[in-house]
């Protein structure tokens, strides 16, 4: 457990400010910004702002991959300003019932299920898959992955240890929801 920073995403959680988290060491400056949505001693999960302070749904990442949070600066209130200025909102909690023990990564992914959200899951830097959570048991994930068209390519089953960020209804997944909806449609 990295146990200031999961005292300060406790904390950044029962305010009404965005955070800033800092994870790639190997770039010092790229970080997600948004609010705190969860955390156990484990996981965090953000509602994730894009650059322009739109809704981009929702991250997990690894408590242990931070080694920044920054709670309070200009960017920030820039990006919570420009939400709020356009209504933005997070159409709904993805994860309400958890504690410090709770692993994340499976509540997440059950809420991505039942929200017929679409995923991202990364097992590695560039190693990931896009698409709809089949189903999620104690060990492993089953996800129905989608090429970059919106068209479900193959199956697949990741176990859930080797996953080191999950993104659900991020702007990217909601186009490739609407690609697939399209190809969905009778007559194509």
């Amino acid at each position: 457990m990295n146990e200031p920073f999961y005292n300060v995403l406790l904390k950044a959680r029962e305010g009404d400010s965005p955070v800033a988290i800092y994870c790639n060491p190997d770039n010092p400056r790229a970080f997600l910004a948004g609010w705190i949505e969860a955390v156990s001693e484990t996981h965090v999960v953000l509602r994730h702002l894009s650059t322009e302070g739109r809704y981009d749904g929702y991250v997990l990442k690894y408590c242990d991959a931070i080694f920044r949070v920054d709670t309070e600066g200009r960017y920030l209130e820039r990006l919570a300003f420009l939400f709020s200025a356009r209504k933005q909102k997070f159409p709904v909690v993805l994860v309400s019932d958890y504690d410090a023990q709770t692993n994340l990564i499976v509540e997440i992914l059950l809420a991505a299920q039942r929200e017929e959200f679409l995923a991202t899951i990364e097992v590695a830097a560039e190693d990931f898959d896009n698409g709809s959570v089949k189903s999620v048991d104690l060990d492993t994930v089953t996800l129905e992955v989608f090429d970059p068209y919106g068209v479900i390519d193959r199956e697949a089953t990741i176990h859930l240890e080797a996953i080191s960020e999950v993104r659900v209804d991020s702007e990217r997944l909601q186009s490739l929801k609407l690609l697939s909806n399209w190809h969905q449609l009778p007559g194509l």
